[in-house]
């Protein structure tokens, strides 16, 4: 297909105000750490040192990842939920960075990107994501919309999810809002030892006799995923995968299984999906072109300059990086 069919293609299967999905790599590129620096500050940290399975976990590490380490290696359940600690002051520090840095301008792509998603809707945006950053609040805010993450308040929050009254009245005050759903937590969230749970923005260290609430790498997200506030957060999620009538997934490698199964069941009926990736991972091969999903179109870095697109049938490669999100919204 030449360039032009190909931008009609992608054009067309975006009218209908995509949901967006982020994974890691939509983070990356404004600092956010990767699971490779997540898996070093790990590493260095001395509780984690101090665990009778320390080496075998480094050597893990180094042969599957971090995640499958975690799940291979049979560490202290004390060094596990130190792990939740250390990968929340992580990737809070770096979130704090760039906003300390960027206060009066939110992340410039995640602000475009949204500005196309809500401007031929209702009012209204729908991020899902596995992240625990706080890019997509900035980005809400950059375009004057009200974040919806199921909690409310504005300094101390408290849960409240969208079923309820007092929740669809102020949903209705509000002209423009983002829903953001955080399958694995947030950096503002937090659960005590009496599961009370609070959401404290922009925290810069986790409130005394409380525990940060985001997930940590390994099998444990799944088990800990059946509490509250995940699974109602999940349960809006999917109702959100249902509802819209396209996708954009951008650095999301197909490796979870909170978003997928919606996501999956809702393309295979012909809802169209686009996948920005720098490198598509054999997961996202296997649920988008060996599954023959009717309409798809993955854009993954070739090399520097050129982008391979791969659709239902066909694949080519052409001039640019419209991988990234950067480029692609010049398309778009």
């Amino acid at each position: 297909m030449d360039w032009d069919g190909c931008v009609n293609l992608a054009q067309s299967y975006l009218e209908n105000s995509p949901l967006i999905v982020l994974g890691s790599g939509a983070s990356m590129p404004y600092g956010l750490p990767s699971m490779r620096n997540l898996a070093e500050a790990i590493e260095a940290d001395p509780v984690v040192k101090d665990d009778p399975e320390f080496a075998n976990l480094c050597q893990a590490i180094d042969a599957s990842g971090l995640e499958a380490a975690i799940d291979s290696v049979q560490l202290r359940p004390e060094t596990i939920e130190h792990i939740r600690t250390v990968t929340w002051e992580t990737i809070n520090r770096h979130d704090t960075e760039f906003f300390d840095t960027n206060q009066l301008s939110p992340p410039k792509e995640f602000v475009e990107l949204l500005n196309k998603v809500i401007a031929p809707a209702p009012n209204k945006a729908v991020v899902v994501t596995t992240n625990y950053d706080r890019l997509p609040e900035y980005a809400a805010d950059g375009i004057d919309a009200t974040s919806i993450t199921g909690f409310e308040g504005s300094i101390l929050r408290k849960l409240e999810i969208p079923s309820s009254a007092t929740k669809q009245r102020r949903t209705r005050c509000r002209e423009r809002t983002v829903d953001i759903w955080k399958v694995h937590g947030s950096l503002d969230w937090f659960v005590d030892r009496n599961d009370k749970i609070i959401s404290v923005p922009m925290s810069r260290k986790i409130p005394e006799g409380f525990y940060p609430l985001v997930v940590p790498p390994g099998k444990e997200k799944y088990s800990s995923t059946h509490k509250e506030p995940y699974r109602s957060i999940i349960a809006e999620a999917d109702k959100a995968f249902i509802q819209a009538g396209a996708y954009l997934c951008i650095g999301y490698g197909f490796n979870d299984e909170h978003i997928q199964p919606k996501l999956l069941a809702q393309i295979a009926t012909g809802k169209p999906i686009i996948i920005l990736a720098r490198t598509m991972t054999d997961a996202c091969r296997k649920h988008i072109i060996e599954a023959k999903i009717r309409k798809y179109l993955i854009f993954e870095r070739a090399d520097d300059q050129h982008t391979t697109v791969y659709s239902n049938g066909w694949s080519e490669t052409y001039d640019g990086q419209y991988w990234s999100l950067e480029e692609f919204l010049k398309i778009w």
